[in-house]
């Protein structure tokens, strides 16, 4: 009797270790996602997330900018960059029946590297005169984010996130380079806000 509730015990329990394997292989660990109110600072951000092994995935994003709103009439032309690693921190929740939260949800850490070339619309006065010219920027930042993503029926993802770091770009006064925002020179500090939406990939 004592062997037959021994072997059923470990049947349960590879049933239920089975299971929770099977429901993390389910999950679609590639992702497209889209930095949701780019447009309205003036350019578009669209991002790509893949999964690396346990606790890590890789994302980069790629934003055009001009492609948005224009709110101080520039006329911005450019592009700007990020990627890093995203290092997921403890899942919400583990139980004997499921490890956690999905392969892409939950807190993390992403060390990143940001990048942004454009141009604008320059105006200088000259006396009475206005002169509008074209300037180039280039801007480099590095950023610690912080941030969490939820996952909607393994369809969807929904991320906010909030990064500090130091930066520099060659206007030396310090400016919003459409993607993060760096102090001037005596004050190097970068910091970026977000929020993104997305679609899961097999």
């Amino acid at each position: 009797m004592r062997i037959i509730t021994t072997i059923s015990i470990f049947v349960v329990a590879f049933a239920a270790n089975a299971q929770t394997i099977d429901a993390n292989s389910t999950n679609k660990k590639k992702a497209i996602k889209m930095e949701f109110f780019s447009p309205l600072t003036g350019n578009t951000t669209i991002g790509y997330e893949s999964y690396i092994k346990d606790w890590l995935s890789w994302e980069g994003k790629v934003g055009i900018i001009g492609l948005g709103t224009d709110n101080s009439d520039t006329n911005p032309s450019g592009v700007l960059l990020k990627a890093g690693p995203k290092f997921k921190l403890n899942p919400d929740f583990v139980t004997n029946d499921l490890r956690g939260s999905h392969l892409l949800g939950g807190k993390y850490i992403r060390p990143e590297i940001a990048f942004a070339y454009y141009n604008e619309d320059v105006v200088s006065f000259d006396g009475n005169s206005e002169t509008k010219s074209r300037q180039d920027y280039t801007s480099v930042a590095f950023l610690i984010t912080y941030g969490r993503q939820y996952i909607l029926a393994n369809i969807m993802t929904l991320d906010y996130h909030i990064g500090l770091g130091y930066g520099y770009d060659s206007s030396e006064e310090g400016k919003y380079n459409f993607g993060y925002s760096n102090g001037n020179n005596s004050f190097p500090v970068a910091i970026s806000v977000g929020f993104t939406i997305g679609v899961l990939l097999k």
